[in-house]
């Protein structure tokens, strides 16, 4: 019997030093290792202050018991109650709900370490302690009786405990398989410590009114060295339900392999604010209007439709993902709708922009031009009046000369609205694309202009992912503008870059001055151009997503870059001249 009380005094006076061996060592080595993830400083600070209460502990029941023995009660509770707290952060860090910062719990906090700093410094009668006796069977230490007051403590004690436990088992439900024995392996830690603890106040161990926390903390530190080294506690965070999908601001629905509504996020209950109620029904009875847009069972991705919320119609964009289980029995799905509402409005802005265009392309086809017509018409009547009437030469010349005039106007007015047609209706952002030759189109496009005596140099070739006919009139204008300001025998040359292509002449520039103009609608140096050419070039190079600058830099006449096009090289060719 006496050897049976030496081995387990043996024990009790033995463990706590391990208990304060393993606190040093995890701590350390997490905090050489792990020190910036999510939460290793709180549990480092966790072991830190548990370790410190073990080590207190061990001290305690080595001492004499007159003076010391009683004096270390206060640190041994202190560290022990700091050890607690900073593993309620910890939980709430790790999991990412972040709990502790709720202002219950941080009152918890202060009342347990502060009502413990005042009881222990007043020692209320009837709400600190009583019966304080020393036993010494097996082992020699103090027991007491806990009152009202360091008993509150106690129970909001096991009530952070019993909070992180649920906290912990949520998050194990509705986090990824990666992570759940992780949390397992918590929670394990978390009960054993509470279990033991309530174990040794009701007498079931040897040493029969000794608090037995400590001895639990081995416990915890098995557990929490077998999720560090077996299964990367702190190199993986769960990614947990609450923390992403419950604070998606887009609606969530959950429905199982029967096709109910098992769950749904918060942002559902805005389109279905009784949802809650409808738990567990079919889809098409819980969300009817839904159901009647969206067959689960169906391929209706990025399917679109209209309902109320928050009191107003908006625009959704439905997505239904197929989730295996981890049995692989049955298949659930989820639903995710997309708010799309301010996409959907300016799209709705976009279109009445073009219509807007397609009614002043329009006015500009059929109000100005019959006009124009009509006074062509009287300029023919006239010009024959004059022939018919004879008037005298100087009178008949001069006459003759306004009606050219008159006929030139028209003629630029005429060219304007093509131009500005062109612009209104081809100007658009292209939606459909080819595979089109930089070479093939450059003298297609050439033999559409009157070169006269100009040549077309095309140097290398590229594929260009283009509407061809928009691209023809890129190159066409680009052309006529090469001609328009050069000589009668100007060479244009075509060439391919990185990300697009050039096109240069070999004229006289551009001036300095007007380098910053040459875009701008109605910029023209001549009096018979439309100074709408360039703008077109632009226009219809920004509706493919091509941007287009004039070279500065180049000397010897005018060069056009044009960047971000999707363009492809072709083998290398030597360069071609067109006559």
């Amino acid at each position: 019997m006496a050897s049976s009380l030496s081995t387990v005094a043996l024990a009790y006076y033995t463990l706590p030093a391990v208990a304060t061996l393993l606190h040093a060592v995890l701590g350390y080595w997490i905090y050489r290792r792990h020190w910036d993830r999510a939460g290793a400083k709180w549990f480092v600070i966790t072991l830190g202050t548990g370790g410190l209460s073990a080590f207190f502990f061990w001290i305690y029941l080595l001492a004499p018991p007159v003076g010391v023995k009683r004096a270390l009660f206060f640190p041994i509770v202190l560290f022990a109650f700091c050890s607690y707290i900073s593993f309620t952060v910890f939980t709430g860090r790790y999991t990412g709900s972040n709990f502790h910062r709720h202002w219950l719990v941080r009152a918890a906090f202060a009342i347990i370490l502060g009502g413990f700093v005042v009881l222990s410094l007043f020692r209320p009668a009837g709400l600190y302690t009583s019966n304080v006796r020393l036993i010494q069977e097996p082992i020699t230490y103090y027991a007491y009786e806990v009152e009202a007051g360091l008993g509150g403590i106690y129970l909001l004690i096991y009530l952070l405990g019993g909070y992180n436990i649920y906290k912990l088992f949520v998050y194990t439900l509705s986090t990824s398989a990666q992570a759940t024995r992780q949390l397992a392996l918590l929670i394990a830690a978390v009960l054993s410590v509470i279990g033991i603890t309530a174990a040794s106040e009701f007498g079931l161990f040897p040493a029969e009114h000794l608090n037995h926390a400590t001895y639990a903390t081995i416990l915890f530190n098995v557990f929490a060295t077998l999720a560090l080294f077996r299964f990367d506690l702190l190199n993986v965070q769960p990614v947990a339900r609450n923390a992403v999908v419950e604070n998606l601001r887009d609606p969530v629905l959950v429905l199982d392999s029967e096709r109910r509504v098992v769950d749904f996020n918060e942002a559902s209950t805005r389109i279905w604010p009784d949802l809650d109620a409808h738990v567990g029904e079919p889809f098409e009875a819980a969300c009817p209007t839904l159901a009647e847009e969206v067959d689960p069972a169906g391929d209706d991705e990025g399917a679109r439709l209209t309902m109320p919320a928050d009191g107003r119609d908006r625009h959704y964009s439905v997505t239904v993902s197929r989730v295996a289980r981890r049995d692989g029995d049955d298949e659930w799905l989820s639903v995710l709708l997309r708010d799309v509402t301010a996409l959907e409005q300016s799209r709705w802005q976009l279109q009445k922009q073009n219509e807007r265009l397609d009614q002043v392309a329009s006015t500009i086809s059929h109000d100005l031009r019959n006009p124009i017509n009509v006074a062509d018409g009287y300029t023919e009547i006239l010009q024959g009046m004059i022939d018919e009437d004879g008037l005298d030469a100087d009178e008949g010349e001069q006459a003759l000369t306004h009606l050219d005039q008159i006929q030139t106007s028209h003629d630029r007015m005429e060219a304007i609205i093509d131009d500005i047609l062109t612009i209104a209706r081809e100007g658009k952002t292209v939606d459909e694309t080819n595979p089109v030759s930089l070479a093939t189109a450059a003298k297609d496009a050439w033999e559409n202009v009157d070169t006269s005596d100009a040549r077309l140099t095309v140097d290398g070739d590229c594929t260009l992912q283009a509407d061809r006919s928009k691209f023809l009139s890129i190159l066409e204008n680009c052309f006529r503008n090469a001609l328009d300001h050069g000589p009668h025998d100007v060479t244009v040359e075509v060439g391919a870059t990185a990300d697009g292509f050039y096109i240069e002449d070999d004229g006289p520039g551009i001036p300095a001055e007007h380098a910053s103009n040459v875009f701008e609608y109605g910029y023209t140096t001549t009096d018979e151009g439309t100074g709408l050419g360039l703008s077109i070039v632009k226009t219809m190079a920004e509706s493919h997503g091509w941007t287009v600058d004039h070279d500065t830099d180049y000397d010897d006449g005018a060069r056009f870059v044009f960047s971000e096009a999707s363009s492809e090289p072709v083998t290398e060719t030597p360069p071609s001249v067109v006559e």
